[in-house]
């Protein structure tokens, strides 16, 4: 199956019972089911992938485990590859939107992704990303910032090195 691409950003309001609407173009491209698991990077928003998605997820995560522990005994890999794959499907939740496509979010991953009245939903390729709206406007300064300095370092580098030439 092809799939489709997301892409943009909606903001959603959550009601009282942890529930948001996920956008019907997001749910055409991920599916009946959508797989929900914090961040690999610790950022503190959600990810949302198809059943598809979340299985290379999980073939990934054993790749990189396999490679990270390459010298060790093949039993010890495993062992690691096994953990890895637990805890990452332990914390991830499997739902499916309801007949008004809104999604119901546990209490552990609404407490991880800080998730509060707005959040934004951004398509991200493949997947979607669920972000508390402040904290995601916080993360795109703090981001814009890092390029900054990076592009005036790289700026007064080759300034150097044009001074040092001539």
């Amino acid at each position: 199956m092809e799939q489709g691409t997301m892409s943009g950003r909606q903001t959603v309001l959550m009601d009282g019972r942890n529930r948001i609407s996920f956008p019907a173009g997001f749910r055409a491209v991920i599916g009946d089911w959508l797989f929900v698991s914090p961040d690999r990077f610790e950022r503190h928003y959600l990810v949302v992938r198809s059943q598809e998605d979340y299985n290379a997820e999980l073939e990934r995560l054993a790749a990189a485990v396999r490679e990270q522990f390459a010298d060790e005994d093949p039993d010890i890999i495993e062992d690691e590859v096994e953990d890895v794959r637990r805890m990452f499907g332990a914390m991830t939740q499997k739902v499916s939107p309801d007949k008004n496509g809104r999604i119901t979010l546990g209490d552990e991953l609404m407490k991880y992704a800080g998730l509060k009245t707005r959040v934004a939903v951004v398509g991200v390729g493949s997947y979607a990303e669920l972000w508390d709206e402040e904290t995601l406007e916080k993360h795109l300064a703090a981001r814009a910032e890092a390029r900054a300095r990076r592009r005036e370092k790289l700026e007064e580098s080759k300034r150097a090195k044009r001074e040092s030439e001539s």
